[in-house]
């Protein structure tokens, strides 16, 4: 991890870099409260396995998720820019043309996760980026959800923090769907063009209270620039009723779309409340009361309103506790169909089973009933292949048992991974040396030891030596030797020998007999593994003229 790109109530956003595909990515680690919490570990894993499986361009991607010696890390998209928070900061507005465009991307992220059965549950102007080129990209899906303790203060104050963009039936403790985004992006939309959230007040309760029994006022008055008709658009979208407000978040994307087209909207402004409707009625005579007696006025009035006020602002914390910091588990709940594992090995089975939502129960071997059952094959299954479940449930697998002692399989030429996976499956581990090899390709198998075939003890380690290519040997001092033990010396070192046609001088260090007399490449010269050396002999000195003697002291 390079550096702290931004902290949370939840979690530590860091700079890194993914080294395998050379890629910089944002790492989100889980605050120390939240890692100790086992069953917030468990939920946070599915969530954020099912955040991985959404791919949409205006959704930050979720790499990977995992642990390392307790702590808890999720690998995403890094993207560059700025936070919508960090321009709406100190009231700023953004132009209304802009803020339709911006809450249509939204409206195209939250249909894309709509239909893969997850629930934002925090929109809110600090989830959504945009890049330098003003791209849009929300973050955050299915992990905001995750909070099931109230440890500490801090932690809670952190989740009511967002209470300024909360749907109603988020702050009642009810359950949500798809239309509680709607309503967080109304809000959201709502400060682009206003400059201030729906709602406000001296503490997240007062603000979460005004959600539940207030009505927003329209935006354009607190903006002239703001039409009518998106008024309309983002006062249906705040509709207190889940029922009132757009279906799908494809609805509220047509209907901002007709708003920037200048075309009339399908979307029409709420009635006023029902207490409002007095206004309407004729004009009453005028009376005029007597104010009452001092000794008949009722003290007890005031305290009751105040208890009144408590007890609603108390049930309203409550509430928002209940959904935000309970155990959210069924309201939230998504039905999955369990995949078919059976014929599949264990773990390729289990991979499924994650990859679709769901855990891995218990595992029960049975011995294999013939020969055609392969070790490790799950046989069975529960719950069955098709039976709808929710998000989260085990599946038990009854998978062929491992015999006792297995066969070493042929590995020669394959890859490592193969060669690994293969052995996995039998239950053997391997160890990898290399070694050079001028008949197998580099990265290859070359052989194993125990050699294939052989059969050994279940969990036996077996030694893979994998090809590094062609490797260089040292040539051997030939020279002075006969050309047949020149030749073995050679293929004895990974050489090959060559005898040539032509002749050298005689070496005068072995004149007797047919001797190798030079050879090429010299002695002590590194070369390749399989290279020729070539073998010389040498040249018989030629005869002394007819008749000479050897010189003669003669005078």
């Amino acid at each position: 991890m390079e550096r702290e790109l931004g902290r949370g109530g939840m979690a530590k956003v860091f700079l890194g870099t993914d080294t395998v595909l050379g890629r910089t990515v944002a790492i989100k680690i889980l605050a120390p409260q939240f890692a100790e919490d086992e069953g917030f570990v468990q939920r946070f894993r599915r969530e954020a396995q099912a955040a991985a499986r959404i791919s949409h361009p205006a959704i930050v991607s979720v790499f990977d998720t995992g642990s390392d010696d307790g702590v808890h890390f999720i690998v995403m998209e890094f993207v560059e820019g700025r936070t919508l928070a960090e321009f709406l900061t100190g009231g700023g507005r953004i132009m209304p043309d802009r803020a339709i465009a911006i809450a249509q991307d939204v409206c195209r992220a939250l249909d894309g996760a709509h239909a893969q059965g997850v629930i934002h549950r925090d929109i809110k102007p600090g989830n959504i980026m945009l890049n330098p080129r003003g791209e849009v990209k929300v973050t955050d899906f299915g992990i905001a959800r995750m909070t099931t303790t109230a440890d500490t203060v801090a932690q809670t104050a952190a989740i009511l923090g967002t209470a300024s963009y909360l749907s109603p039936e988020q702050a009642q403790g009810q359950p949500v769907d798809g239309r509680s985004d709607i309503y967080s992006l109304g809000c959201v939309l709502y400060e682009m063009i206003t400059g201030r959230p729906p709602f406000l007040g001296d503490s997240p309760v007062t603000v979460a209270s005004k959600q539940v029994l207030e009505q927003p006022v329209a935006p354009s008055t607190l903006n002239g620039d703001v039409k009518q008709d998106l008024d309309a658009v983002v006062l249906r979208a705040l509709a207190k009723n889940p029922a009132n407000r757009y279906r799908s978040a494809e609805e509220m994307r047509a209907d901002l779309e007709r708003v920037a087209r200048g075309l009339p909207v399908e979307a029409t402004p709420l009635l006023a409340p029902a207490t409002t409707q007095a206004f309407d009625q004729p004009a009453q005579p005028t009376q005029v009361l007597q104010p009452p007696e001092p000794e008949r006025r009722s003290p007890w009035i005031p305290v009751a309103v105040t208890l009144i006020l408590i007890g609603i602002l108390g049930a309203v914390l409550w509430f928002l506790a209940a959904t935000l910091l309970g155990d959210d588990d069924q309201a939230t709940s998504v039905l999955i169909e369990v995949p078919p594992v059976i014929g599949e090995r264990q773990k390729a089975a289990e991979d499924l089973l994650v990859e679709a939502g769901l855990t891995v129960g218990g595992i029960t071997p049975v011995p294999a009933e013939d020969e055609t059952q392969v070790p490790g094959t799950v046989i069975d299954q529960d719950p069955a292949a098709g039976t709808q479940v929710e998000e989260g449930t085990p599946v038990d697998l009854t998978v062929v048992a491992q015999p006792e002692s297995v066969v070493v399989p042929p590995l020669e030429n394959l890859s490592p991974d193969q060669a690994t996976a293969l052995l996995g499956e039998l239950g053997l581990v391997p160890a990898f040396e290399e070694e050079s090899s001028d008949s197998v390709l580099e990265g290859s198998v070359i052989r194993t030891e125990p050699p294939s075939g052989t059969e050994i003890d279940l969990g036996s380690t077996v030694t893979v030596f994998v090809s590094t290519g062609k490797g260089t040997v040292e040539v051997p001092e030939v020279r002075c030797r006969s050309f047949n033990s020149a030749l073995n010396q050679l293929e004895k070192d990974g050489l090959r020998g060559v005898i040539s046609d032509d002749t050298v001088a005689l070496n005068p260090s072995c004149p007797l007999g047919r001797k190798v007399a030079a050879q090429d490449p010299a002695p002590g010269t590194d070369a390749e593994f399989g290279a020729i050396v070539t073998l010389f002999a040498g040249a018989e000195a030629p005869p002394s003229p007819t008749g000479a003697t050897g010189p003669t002291g003669t005078s």
